[in-house]
């Protein structure tokens, strides 16, 4: 990255960049201890990209709508600290991960990001996506209403800032490029990592192919945090088909009443076999539903297990 002013209004924020701790896999560090770790860690989207060839299922390939948009559609801002749960939505809300401070600082860049070219491919890919959700004045204080943004960044600043950043990006493609290829910061073949080719993604379809596609029980982020909760969520379900079901076999036995269906062998056949249909459909269901019951409390356990013993082997009283 080129040398380059910070938005806070200085050289280097006063606040310090980076945070005392971090967790991973369930284990609290010092970030001074490992920095590159501690990035890997905070700009991680293997999840996104271990399915990359499945997103177009699940957004489409162009930049995120600003923030006023996702307000516009009645969507609830939900900070999430997790970079592969970034632009991630819900019909009802948005998970945005809040802009860090250290990716303010261009001293940074070139000491901890810039040496390291997958982080800077990602930590780049998130910045553009910053960009373009933060497009007018009205976006920007929905950001500092949500705590998307340092306190200290004003509007002025943004605007230098993201001109910066975007023509810093064009630079960086025209390295990779011929001369003759128009420069873009928003297109595909920006050195960016490949999750940013895509804006917001539903959530609804990565867990489907989480579940279908990889096994995973539990989808890409579960919306059940306790047993019951996955029961009552599912047994909504099963209400629903029960209650279609019984429709449908009421209209079947009126239909059969009648003297055009009395002896109408192609009716009666599917009255037959919706009937046999009906009967074992719920109890199929219960059976799957109680047995990725069981899988997901057997996974549960082991897992707990296994972060026991991990403990244990360090030495903690578990």
């Amino acid at each position: 990255m080129r040398e380059s002013t910070s938005p806070t209004g200085g050289p280097e924020p006063a606040t310090p960049l980076l945070p005392a701790t971090y967790r991973f896999q369930h284990m609290v560090r010092l970030v001074r201890a490992d920095v590159r770790s501690f990035l890997e860690c905070e700009l991680d989207v293997s999840r996104l990209n271990r399915i990359h060839g499945w997103l177009w299922l699940c957004g489409l390939p162009s930049t995120p709508r600003p923030l006023h948009y996702q307000k516009l559609k009645k969507r609830e801002i939900v900070i999430a600290e997790q970079a592969d749960l970034h632009l991630v939505w819900s019909p009802s809300r948005i998970f945005i991960k809040p802009l860090p401070r250290y990716l303010l600082s261009p001293k940074f860049w070139k000491t901890d990001i810039c040496p390291h070219d997958d982080l800077y491919r990602t930590a780049l890919g998130f910045l553009l996506s910053y960009a373009t959700l933060i497009e007018r004045e009205a976006d920007f204080k929905i950001a500092k209403e949500s705590g998307l943004i340092p306190e200290e960044v004003s509007w002025t600043a943004w605007l230098e800032w993201v001109e910066e950043i975007v023509t810093m990006s064009a630079y960086a493609e025209s390295l990779l490029s011929s001369p003759s290829t128009s420069s873009s910061s928003f297109l595909p073949h920006v050195p960016v990592n490949e999750r940013f080719y895509y804006g917001e993604l539903r959530i609804g379809r990565l867990n489907w192919i989480y579940r279908l596609v990889l096994g995973k029980p539990r989808g890409y982020l579960s919306g059940c945090t306790t047993y019951g909760a996955f029961m009552r969520q599912n047994i909504n379900s099963l209400l629903t088909l029960f209650a279609y079901t019984t429709i449908v076999l009421s209209a079947m036995q009126v239909g059969l009443t009648t003297p055009s269906l009395t002896n109408n062998y192609t009716f009666g056949m599917a009255a037959y076999i919706f009937s046999i249909f009906a009967i074992l459909a719920p109890l199929l269901t219960i059976f799957t539903l109680s047995s990725i019951l069981v899988v997901l409390f057997v996974a549960n356990l082991l897992r707990t297990l296994r972060i026991r013993g991990k403990r244990r082997r360090m030495g903690a009283g578990v």
